[in-house]
């Protein structure tokens, strides 16, 4: 195999940006839409949008970091992004909560 068979191809960071964008986006309307009505509902939409919007995001970071990394070794490129992505929905679902909990109220 020539060296230029061997190169990955972008379209894994590419699916994963794409999904990060448009998954950003449709939970921006999502937010939006419930926080027009009571404020109370648009925290309870953001509390249910963090999950999805940090595991995208996380996992697009992830994506791109493997790509350039690990590029001989395929399942760390295409497993990395799911565990990455996790650990990163977790965390910002913890930043939210803790913004939300204790500092929000008191604005």
């Amino acid at each position: 195999m020539s060296d230029e068979q061997k190169k990955p191809g972008c379209v894994w960071p590419a699916l994963w940006g794409v999904g990060s964008f448009l998954g950003t986006i449709v939970c921006a309307v999502i937010v939006g839409i419930a926080a027009s009505d009571s404020e109370s509902a648009g925290v309870m939409a953001t509390y249910a949008v963090t999950l999805p919007v940090g595991f995208l995001w996380a996992g697009s970071l992830a994506s791109i970091i493997a790509h350039f990394a690990m590029r001989e070794n395929k399942g760390v490129r295409y497993g990395a992004p799911f565990g990455c992505g996790c650990v990163g929905g977790f965390f910002l679902f913890l930043m939210i909560f803790v913004f939300f909990t204790p500092i929000f109220p008191a604005l």
